[in-house]
């Protein structure tokens, strides 16, 4: 590879690495939510014009699950980070009582600590 065409990419690397360290914790957090976390596939009610992460009835047939209203108004408004921590990575609210079915934990217990407190965000 031309010295030019490394030095190139360095830059290109360069200029990408100032990128995502620039990206504040807010826009990561709703970057996961609404991308590769999906909150909202089961946070937001399917049909047109549904607030986003605001809840619904989730009905399948193995199980009936009331998925609650996650936005910043919400219930979980009340929360600590910890506790908001804990319910994402471990699938428990603040009282240590379950949440789910069908909370998918697994998918979120290895998150990093600067993502799942960018999604607390």
């Amino acid at each position: 590879m031309p010295s030019q065409s490394l030095s190139t990419l360095a830059g290109a690397l360069a200029i990408s690495a100032t990128a995502l360290a620039a990206e504040t914790a807010l826009e990561r957090g709703a970057y996961l939510v609404e991308g590769p976390a999906a909150c909202g596939s089961c946070h937001t009610a399917p049909m047109p014009g549904a607030a986003p992460l605001a809840g619904r009835t989730l009905v399948e047939p193995a199980f009936t699950a009331e998925v609650p209203n996650i936005t910043p108004g919400s219930r979980i408004a009340d929360w600590s980070d910890a506790q908001l921590v804990r319910a994402i990575r471990e699938g428990l609210r603040p009282d240590g009582t379950v949440i789910g079915p069908p909370m998918p934990i697994m998918l979120y217990r290895h998150l990093s600590d600067s993502d799942v407190m960018a999604m607390v965000t």
